[in-house]
């Protein structure tokens, strides 16, 4: 995510700051980015290099060194020559299985031609929920039968540290949880009580444990029988778990679960971001379904591409993810040379050419 950084300038003091989301303490550039991207209501913030006081504003406008301040909707800046603001621009998705702790976090060596990530979101390419007792997730589908929650490569980025690498370089991580060829899975909840018993899982001995940013949904290859308000209910719990960590889901053919509702919400209500997985569809084709009235906002939606469904145009795709607002584009398997060199192509058509680089570090 490329921010548009204006330097010396923060949100005016006679503003309204009622658009303030959150503000931190002690923090970095860096850290700030990954803080907004959390949260898809952020759309900019502002950070401090130095110390700051907006009169207007009292006790609220006394800033100090790594200070930042995040908030909705457009800025209205005014001159502060001890502060930078940053907007957010577009997102890019990638989703690895990796083969090596090397090979995922040398992900975060594809830069920017201004030195940033150019991979925004990384989600590790997945884990199996194929039972309907703990451990919940089990290596290899279950099969054959094991209490290893991960497969082996998984288990050892989860593990080793590598995850922190990447988050200290400013990317977003997430675990990918599909169905595993088993008749339990995300749209198969009927009782509450199950469907939290399997958050609270997610959430201790998922993201807690391994220090994640957050669960993305991979609602396929279940045997059980779906129903309507299963995702709903689960994710909404979730979201009560998690407040500060990311729900997403590769979306595809999911209308019924955004028109459903469990307690009053729906599916839109839910996550906090979703990339569509209708691989070779062309965007305007797949994505305003999601951000109709009461859908997810654009800018929370992203396209899938992939080189085992390529799109005719990905040139044009890109241009009319852009003029649109949407949230960017997302490639799948990127373990993978092809789709490495695909995520560049489409890299330098959000953002310029020149702006797919790869730095060994």
């Amino acid at each position: 995510m490329p921010w548009t950084k204006t330097p010396n300038v923060a949100m005016y003091k006679g503003a309204n700051w009622q658009s303030l989301v959150k503000r931190v303490s002690n923090s970095s550039p860096e850290q700030a980015k990954r803080i907004a991207i959390l949260d898809p209501k952020i759309t900019f913030f502002f950070f401090c290099r130095e110390y700051m006081v907006l009169e207007t504003l009292g006790d609220q406008g006394i800033f100090n060194p790594g200070d930042a301040a995040f908030f909705s909707g457009e800025p209205w800046f005014g001159s502060a020559p001890q502060c930078d603001s940053y907007q957010k621009d577009f997102m890019t998705i990638a989703y690895i299985n990796p083969q090596s702790s090397k090979q995922f976090t040398d992900v975060a060596n594809y830069l920017l031609a201004d030195g940033s990530p150019a991979i925004d979101v990384v989600c590790i390419f997945g884990g199996d929920y194929a039972s309907s007792e703990l451990p919940y997730l089990r290596a290899n589908n279950n099969d054959p039968p094991t209490t290893n929650p991960f497969d082996p490569n998984l288990q050892q980025v989860l593990s080793d540290g590598s995850v922190q690498a990447l988050q200290a370089k400013g990317l977003i991580v997430l675990l990918t949880i599909l169905n595993g060829h088993a008749p339990v899975g995300w749209s198969e909840f009927t009782a509450e009580s199950d469907a939290t018993a399997f958050a609270k899982y997610l959430q201790t001995e998922v993201v807690n444990q391994y220090g994640l940013d957050g669960i993305d949904v991979d609602d396929e290859y279940s045997s059980g029988t779906p129903n309507d308000t299963s995702l709903i209910m689960v994710t909404s719990i979730m979201q009560q778990l998690m407040p500060d960590k990311i729900i997403s889901k590769a979306l595809w053919s999911d209308q019924t679960y955004f028109t459903s509702n469990y307690q009053g919400k729906t599916l839109a209500d839910t996550l906090s971001y979703g990339w569509e997985m209708s691989y070779g569809a062309t965007p305007d084709s797949v994505l305003p379904f999601y951000n109709k009235p009461g859908g997810m906002a654009t800018n929370t939606l992203s396209k899938g591409f992939w080189t085992g469904s390529p799109s005719p145009d990905p040139s044009q795709d890109v241009s009319w993810i852009k003029s649109h607002g949407y949230g960017g584009v997302m490639i799948f398997s990127f373990e993978t040379q092809a789709n490495v060199d695909y995520m560049g192509t489409l890299v330098n058509d959000l953002y310029g050419p020149g702006n797919w680089n790869y730095k060994p570090s």
